[in-house]
Parts: structure tokens; C-alpha cells; sequence
């Protein structure tokens, strides 16, 4: 029995036409080369084992390309606040400044609407004059009075007089009260204690932008206003203007 059972085992085992390697007939691809097999023809002992059926895949897709990682992020530079402006012309006289609150050329404050001119040397010295007398003939006490009505349109009495009025360099504006509180008391004492002489009235001849040691510490300078151009909005239209 052993003997018939091995010769039909034979029987039934076929090689590979590719390799010569056995195969079964279940078989659909030879295991050494990867050979596909023929198909038993219809109604041979062959045909009577049935083939597995194989699971066509699809194609697998190409991986995706690698994205660009993204930049890397880099912190502005402390300093961003402090950098010069870009170049640009006068909106008053049209010669081009750059690295400047004020022309070099006609004096415009190019913080400022075009015709606003920081103020002469003249009659900057001439406000100092003026201040003085003021002062005497309101025996002091005036000239108090009167400097803290007027201080939050950015003057002093002889400014007003003279339609000059002290600038804010960070808010482009009339200086406040309080800026003109610390420029004319805090800041001209503390300059007249470490000054030597009158030293500290003439830094307006050499300075670019026609400023005193007071208004760099108070960051201020002194423009021109005849038509009153830059005066702050009363009381009552800033309270029409925050109900509108």
C-alpha cells in the first residue's frame, strides 16, 4: 500500500518548465523562481484540484516628496524701535533726508503735517527773553498760573506769545502737561545743577535738530504753529467726538 501510495503521490507532483524544480499541481507559481505554471486543461485528474485564486493589489503609490521644513523662526532685533526710517523726500522743500525728525534743509518736522518748521535759533533765544520778562512782570506767580493753564497745548507763556509750541517726538503731538512739567522744572533743574555757566541755552546752535539738553531728556522739540495748527481739541470736542 505504501508503495502504490508513493507512485501516485509521483504521479500527481510536475516540475517547473522554467527551473525543473517539483511543483503540485495547486500550485500557480513555482517556489524557487517564481515561474507561473499552465493551467490544466478541462476534465485532466489535474484540473479536479481547484487553484487558489490570487488577490490582484494595486500598485503601491510613490511615497510623497519631502515638504520643505518650515523656516525657522528668528526673533526681531531689540533694537527694531530705534533703527533710522528709510529715505525719503521733504514733503516740504522735496530734498531727500533719511535717519532725521527734521529736514536738514528747510527745518520741516517730518513727524509732522508738511509747513510745520521746528523753530528759528532766533526766535527760540528770543522765547528765553521773553519768559524773563514775563516773569518779572507777573511778579512769578503770574507766570506759574499762567504756564499751568496753557502747559497741555504744549507752551509756556512766552511760546504762546511767540506761536511756538513743544512737540512730543513719540506721539508726533503736542506735548502733554506732564511732559511740560518735567521738561520745564525737573529737567532744566537738573541740567542747571552739572551745567557749567550758559552752555546748556546754546546746544540748539550745534544740534541737527535744533534741540536743548532739556528736550532730549524730555524727547521733545520746539516747532513753529502761527495758525495754531497743532493745538489740542478743547475738552468739549473731545467729548463730542467720544460720544459720536
Amino acid at each position: 500500500m505504501t508503495l502504490q501510495n508513493e507512485e501516485r503521490q509521483m504521479q500527481k507532483q510536475v516540475r517547473c518548465p522554467n527551473c525543473g524544480a517539483p511543483v503540485t499541481p495547486a500550485d500557480a507559481f513555482c517556489s524557487e523562481c517564481g515561474h507561473r505554471q499552465a493551467e490544466p486543461e478541462p476534465g485532466s485528474a489535474n484540473s479536479a484540484s481547484p487553484r487558489p485564486i490570487l488577490a490582484t493589489l494595486p500598485p503601491e503609490s510613490p511615497p510623497p516628496p519631502p515638504s520643505d521644513p518650515p523656516p525657522a523662526f528668528s526673533a526681531p532685533p531689540s533694537d527694531i524701535g530705534q533703527r533710522l526710517p528709510a529715505p525719503m523726500n521733504c514733503p516740504n522743500c522735496g530734498q531727500i533726508t533719511a535717519g532725521e525728525v527734521s529736514c536738514q534743509f528747510c527745518g520741516q518736522a517730518l513727524i509732522l503735517p508738511p509747513g510745520i518748521l521746528l523753530s528759528t535759533v532766533g526766535r527760540r533765544f528770543g522765547g528765553y527773553l521773553l519768559e524773563f520778562v514775563l516773569a518779572i512782570c507777573t511778579l512769578g506767580l503770574g507766570w506759574l498760573i499762567w504756564a499751568f493753564i496753557i502747559f497741555r497745548g504744549g507752551q509756556t507763556p512766552a511760546k504762546q506769545v511767540l506761536h511756538m509750541r513743544v512737540i512730543s517726538i513719540q506721539q508726533a503731538r503736542a506735548a502733554g502737561w506732564w511732559r511740560m512739567f518735567f521738561r520745564e522744572f525737573i529737567a532744566k533743574t537738573l541740567i542747571a545743577f552739572v551745567s557749567v555757566f550758559l552752555i546748556p541755552y546754546f546746544w540748539l546752535l550745534w544740534d541737527r535738530n535744533r534741540q536743548e539738553l532739556w528736550d532730549k531728556m524730555a524727547t521733545t522739540l520746539v516747532v513753529s504753529d502761527p495758525t495754531d495748527q497743532l493745538r489740542p481739541p478743547s475738552r468739549e470736542y473731545r467729548e463730542q467726538a467720544h460720544r459720536s
